[in-house]
């Protein structure tokens, strides 16, 4: 008996972890939306491995998508940067990616092991990479309605996982949630931060974009219903109008 008991000690402390983990509020990180979209990201300076940046000046009036971390994760943060960087490998060269850390007690050794790990010690030119001050983290993840709490028995933060999209003119436009942002969402988010400053180079996704509306429920882009009333309502006319060239010119024959 005294044996079993032994046995089963360690999944009971597993299971009372689970258990306390899931008691977790993780609601109280949800970003109420309608407070932010359309506010202006203020400007931070910025330290990365090679100095410091202004952010408003990387940014530098193109479309940028803000992904905040912290660097000492090993789960959410690292997987959503790692998909955003597979998925923008190719393409979204005129566009700007930022990672900032929202834990102050991030260093430059904790970024430079963020770096190694997950952009093989060479972070693309169009991306920006580092850290904050606390003052900064705090206007940064305020504007941005950005939440997060630590928990010290686990050591992890509990923090809202979303990719924020800012404007040209450095307001936000959109928020895409989760570790797996398809390069589809990706390209039409930008798309729709493009909106207000569009350029030839894009205008096709604009055009793709017109076809879309994004859901908030799922935190995707789906094709607008709208449009496919339209398409079918365009066939249908279309359809009517040859059916009625083909019963007249068969009229006329059999006569």
């Amino acid at each position: 008996m005294r044996l079993l008991l032994l046995l089963l000690l360690p999944l009971f402390v597993m299971a009372y972890r689970l258990s306390n983990y899931g008691e977790q509020d993780v609601s109280v990180v949800k970003i109420q939306e309608e407070f932010f979209l359309g506010k202006e990201i203020p400007d931070a300076k910025v330290l990365t491995l090679n100095g410091t940046k202004r952010l408003k000046e990387f940014m530098d009036g193109k479309p940028t998508a803000l992904i905040f971390a912290y660097y000492t994760c090993e789960t959410a943060c690292p997987l959503t940067v790692s998909n955003v960087l597979k998925a923008s490998r190719s393409k979204f060269a005129d566009y700007r990616f930022v990672v900032l850390s929202f834990d102050e007690r991030d260093n430059l050794e904790t970024l430079k092991a963020f770096i190694d790990k997950n952009f093989g010690g060479k972070v693309p030119e169009n991306w920006l990479v580092g850290l904050l001050s606390k003052e900064d983290i705090k206007r940064l993840t305020e504007a941005t309605g950005y939440k997060f709490y630590y928990v010290p028995r686990d050591k992890i933060f509990i923090h809202t996982s979303a990719i924020i999209f800012i404007s040209p003119s450095g307001k936000i436009t959109r928020y895409l949630y989760g570790a797996f942002p398809t390069e589809k969402d990706l390209k039409l988010a930008f798309a729709d931060a493009q909106k207000e400053k569009p350029t030839l180079s894009n205008i096709i996704d604009l055009a793709l974009l017109a076809c879309y509306r994004y859901d908030h429920a799922r935190s995707k882009y789906v094709i607008d219903p709208m449009v496919i009333f339209a398409l079918l309502g365009v066939s249908l006319v279309v359809l009517t109008f040859f059916l009625g060239i083909y019963y007249k010119t068969r009229k006329e024959v059999l006569r």
